[in-house]
């Protein structure tokens, strides 16, 4: 959660609020959106110096927006550069799954075609994303490159850590792993539900 909390803070300074309202829009998949937990890391980031807070005044509201340090940059740049590892993707509902032999046949079968619709689901949503942004890939660039260039500090930030030369690079290649985070999702979404159907059809067909 720190190092998500910092990656989004080389692209915006955010309120937790907006933090919360980010991760549930995007990366609901990855990490929780609950309040707690981007308190906690919060916390322990700002403990690190990792992440500045400015408060002001908005409307007669006091919020408090935080930013990223020298600190942070550095943890973010370590961590992005260390290789994924899929070792540390763990998913208990696998271990249900696991043991669903031990289910009677009928309660086996409602399991699996339960899981097939709830993954069916989360497709349709990714879809309606990817329609989304392919129709809006260019005014997005265009409007993102604007709102950094609104805080000169961000704009020197992503410099930083990327090391392109120009800002439109950055946003760019920002923009192109989102795409590609996507697209993985989607192809993931795609081989398990056929992987699951092939199992229901299996159970379907036991005597």
């Amino acid at each position: 959660m720190e190092n998500i909390i910092l990656s989004l803070l080389l692209i915006k300074s955010m309120t937790i609020y907006e933090m919360k309202m980010f991760i549930q829009k995007n990366l609901s998949t990855v990490c929780s959106d609950s309040l707690g937990s981007i308190q906690s890391a919060i916390k322990k980031l700002r403990e690190k110096n990792c992440v500045s807070l400015q408060e002001y005044a908005e409307n007669g509201v006091l919020k408090k927006e935080y930013r990223i340090t020298t600190a942070g940059r550095k943890q973010f740049r370590d961590w992005i550069a260390m290789p994924m590892n899929l070792q540390k993707v763990k998913n208990m509902e696998e271990g249900k799954f696991f043991f669903l032999g031990m289910a009677p046949r009928e309660i086996r079968i409602e399991s699996i075609r339960g899981y097939i619709e709830s993954l069916s689901t989360e497709r349709g949503k990714l879809l309606q994303i990817q329609s989304y942004v392919q129709n809006t890939r260019e005014t997005a660039i265009k409007t993102n490159i604007e709102r950094i260039c609104e805080e000169e500090k961000l704009s020197e930030h992503l410099l930083e850590v990327s090391e392109e030369e120009t800002l439109e690079k950055v946003v760019q290649n920002i923009y192109d792993y989102q795409i590609f985070s996507l697209e993985y999702g989607l192809k993931r979404l795609q081989d398990d539900i056929a992987f699951y159907e092939g199992i229901l059809e299996r159970e379907l067909s036991r005597p």
